[in-house]
């Protein structure tokens, strides 16, 4: 039982985490877009999302509800990327 509980506040961590770390990278991403920079935070988008299955699936041992879970979160995801909307800016470099 304690495990059972310790997974599932586990998985919350890593269910808020996911969203926050992919609306991160969704806005450097779209800031980027002009640059070739854009492929390595897309990738890193993607790398995210396999890795937030796979602990899903570690810590629940079902991959149709750690599939579930990743749609929901993605969902939340782009709903933040709808509703809270984008950052916007210029790159600005360190030195000036």
């Amino acid at each position: 039982m304690k495990t059972k509980v310790s997974n599932y506040l586990a998985l919350i961590a890593w269910s808020v985490n996911y969203v926050i770390i992919s609306y991160a990278l969704s806005n450097m991403a779209m800031l980027l877009r002009s640059s070739p920079l854009f492929i390595l935070f897309f990738a890193s988008e993607i790398w995210i999302m396999g890795d937030y299955w796979q602990r899903a699936c570690e810590l629940t041992k079902r991959k149709v509800l750690s599939a579930v879970l990743l749609l929901a979160c993605f969902a939340v995801h782009i709903g933040m990327v709808y509703g809270v909307g984008r950052v916007v800016g210029n790159v600005v470099p360190f030195r000036q």
